[in-house]
Order: structure tokens, then C-alpha cells, then sequence
């Protein structure tokens, strides 16, 4: 097993599927849209090589778990906000 292999793949699963999480509700459609593409181009990869596909399939379900402590931890308490609610803060502010 390549546990290198494993771990990038990993990082970038769980990195791909924060960026989903923490797109604001209106834009995480299109945000989705981006991702998932991406993601099947990855897969495509693994089929190419022939024998990476247990470590691929290990490496999305560790992206999958990340992300999953990523929304529990921080996730749930920290929602993200609209447009109409980000106030940029001046000088004279």
C-alpha cells in the first residue's frame, strides 16, 4: 500500500468537499458543480493506473471522514454567512 498515494489523495478529497461545506447557501450549487467533476477526474486517474484502486477507495472514504470531523468540530458552530452580512470595517470606522 501506498500510504503516501493515500494521504495526498486524502488531503485533497477532504479539501475539495470543505470548500463545498463552507461555500455560502446560494452559491454551493455551483460550487458542487466545480467539485464534482474534479473528483470523477481523480477517479479516472486511480482506473488508469490499474492497482491503486483499494487506496483510492481508502483515500476518498478518509477525505470523507475528515470532512466529516471538519463540519462536527467547526463546521456546525461557525455557519457561513451571505453577502448581505459581511460589513468591511474602515478606518473611520
Amino acid at each position: 500500500m501506498d500510504w503516501n498515494y493515500i494521504g495526498l489523495i486524502a488531503v485533497l478529497v477532504a479539501s475539495l468537499l470543505v470548500m463545498i461545506q463552507r461555500t455560502e447557501p446560494k452559491r454551493r450549487r455551483l460550487a458542487a458543480i466545480v467539485v464534482l467533476p474534479l473528483l470523477l477526474i481523480l477517479r479516472q486517474y486511480a482506473f488508469r493506473k490499474g492497482d491503486l484502486h483499494v487506496e483510492t477507495l481508502i483515500a476518498f472514504l478518509i477525505g470523507i471522514l475528515l470532512s466529516g470531523l471538519f463540519w462536527l468540530l467547526i463546521g456546525r458552530y461557525n455557519p457561513v454567512g451571505s453577502d448581505s452580512e459581511v460589513k468591511v470595517i474602515g478606518m473611520d470606522d
